[in-house]
């Protein structure tokens, strides 16, 4: 499809999202770019539906015939994106409410392997779910028990299912669900954006091995499949863009950043996901999925319109992006509850705890609760957390790191005299790559060396030698005391201290270690 005629309001980038909608992305945009934009699609005969201004963020909503066109400016960062879309339903939505009979609220499923699955009751006893994890038959069955436990009648009504975006750990449940249940619940729409497709012809600048759309693999076989099944169920489906708003039952739902806005600037399918706030319950309610915030520049573009109660954290706490961009969101959002989908092993000892903007969350005052998906949680809306709640979250990185090993390490009675006492084991059992720091020490202090330095791969042991080609040994640059500069006495005893930036182990086949920190 191609896109009516812009101007040439800026740094122009153009992108097929899939096979129905194409968006322009402008940047360094003066500030009249929006309004001009609209008038373009009002002079080639666009009727506006919707037009709206919060904070900094510009939006408006054009339609001509079952075509839909949606415009974007960003203010504080000068953005302007225009996406296009053909058959568009997004300006027939229409939900019917029933009426309220249960309180509302969010559960988090405890998934078998790893992935990401919430279940929201409305008060009216409908569901929106958001992805479903894994096509794990035990994760479909969670799924469907939550659903019927939930629900005020029979057959529970599923008023929204939303695909965040196509990795396997989120929709592909969806797959093995509909195979055993599809009878047994009432779907009435889809909300997703993602690629349909696989093809250079639908996706032309993305080509290279490392593409957006050839990182699919699996999904360009499942997600035919899901579009398979979701005909067949004969329920809406719609495809959510920026700034658009959903109200679903007493739920309301603004998209705040999707593919629209990451396509051309990420090649990584995480960049996709979709980022919604939700208001239900009286609060206020912010789904981070996979997304990386600083892709989507979520703090530049809304600033306080992040505050959130609760925040589900961006990629199981892995981070997405770069943790100055989750940082940078965090100080906006302050949320009092944080939803992290993943189990206590991953959480405080494999993984999360030790990237800095899911650290940050575990140790900020104003959290007051961090639930993780180990068990199953409920939380009834409006939800209020229990007095020190977050003790318990900070005992959990206690223990995480020190089964994970510890930071510093000492090691003595070695001998320059000896090639094998210059040999360590360095084991790093977390997914970061941990960064360690050597020192080594003389019975003259003069004779002292700094500042040796060495990196250690996530999950894996690295056998090195602190004097030898496995570490540099001129950290900083022409230092004094550098190994490079000042070598080594020979015959000579030494200690050597070892301090890394994560929990590691260090072990000498010859020697204990004299001491190491307990964390």
């Amino acid at each position: 499809m191609e896109l009516i005629h812009l101007p040439d309001f800026g740094v122009r980038t153009e992108n097929q999202l899939n096979r129905s909608a194409r968006v322009a992305a402008f940047d360094e945009v003066n500030s009249d770019a929006f309004e001009k934009c609209c008038a373009v699609y009002a002079a080639a005969g666009y009727v506006q539906q919707e037009m709206y201004t919060q904070n900094a963020h510009s939006f408006a909503a054009f339609r001509m015939g079952t075509r839909g066109a949606f415009i974007n400016y960003f203010a504080t960062t000068r953005e302007l994106r225009v996406v296009e879309e053909e058959s568009c339903a997004y300006f027939d939505y229409a939900d019917r409410p029933r009426k309220d009979s249960v309180k509302p609220q969010i559960t988090q499923i405890a998934l078998e392997n790893f992935g990401m699955s919430y279940v929201i009751r409305l008060s009216d006893g409908r569901f929106i779910v958001i992805d479903g994890g894994n096509n794990i038959e035990a994760d479909c069955r969670k799924l469907f028990d939550c659903l019927k436990a939930g629900s005020p009648v029979e057959k529970p009504v599923i008023a929204a299912w939303i695909m965040t975006h196509p990795h396997s750990d989120h929709f592909h449940c969806f797959l093995g669900f509909m195979e055993i249940y599809a009878q047994d619940v009432v779907i009435e729409r889809f909300l997703f954006n993602f690629p349909e497709c696989d093809d250079e012809e639908h996706y032309p600048s993305l080509v290279n091995v490392n593409s957006l759309v050839r990182s699919l693999k699996p999904a360009h076989v499942c997600i035919p499949i899901m579009l398979d099944w979701i005909a067949k169920s004969g329920a809406a489906v719609y495809m959510p863009h920026t700034g658009q708003r959903y109200a679903i039952g007493d739920a309301q739902l603004e998209i705040l950043s999707s593919m629209d806005d990451t396509i051309h600037v990420s090649q990584n399918i995480n960049a996709a996901a979709l980022v919604i706030r939700m208001t239900l319950g009286g609060q206020t309610i912010l789904w981070s999925t996979d997304a990386a915030y600083s892709h989507a520049k979520l703090a530049q573009r809304y600033g306080t319109y992040l505050k959130a109660d609760i925040l589900q954290i961006p990629h199981h706490g892995f981070q997405s992006g770069s943790a100055e961009g989750e940082l940078a969101g965090y100080a906006f959002i302050q949320p009092r509850i944080c939803l992290l989908p993943t189990d206590d092993f991953i959480a405080y000892t494999f993984f999360c705890a030790y990237r800095a903007g899911t650290r940050s969350l575990m140790l900020a005052d104003t959290v007051e609760e961090f639930i993780t998906g180990e068990v199953e949680r409920t939380l009834p809306l409006p939800y209020e957390p229990p007095a020190g709640a977050m003790k318990a979250v900070h005992e959990k990185m206690r223990v995480g790191a020190d089964n994970a090993g510890a930071r510093t390490w000492f090691f003595t009675g070695l001998s320059t005299a000896n090639p094998e006492d210059f040999v360590f084991t360095l084991l790093n059992t977390l997914i970061p790559e941990a960064s360690v720091r050597i020192d080594l020490y003389f019975e003259l202090k003069a004779n002292a060396v700094r500042d040796i330095r060495t990196k250690v791969s996530g999950s894996c042991f690295k056998q090195i030698n602190i004097a030898g080609d496995d570490v540099v040994g001129d950290q900083p640059p022409f230092s004094a005391v550098s190994l490079q500069v000042r070598g080594y006495p020979e015959n000579q005893p030494f200690a050597v201290r070892f301090i890394s930036d994560i929990p590691i182990v260090v072990s000498h086949p010859n020697h204990a270690p004299a001491y190491h920190s307990s964390l």
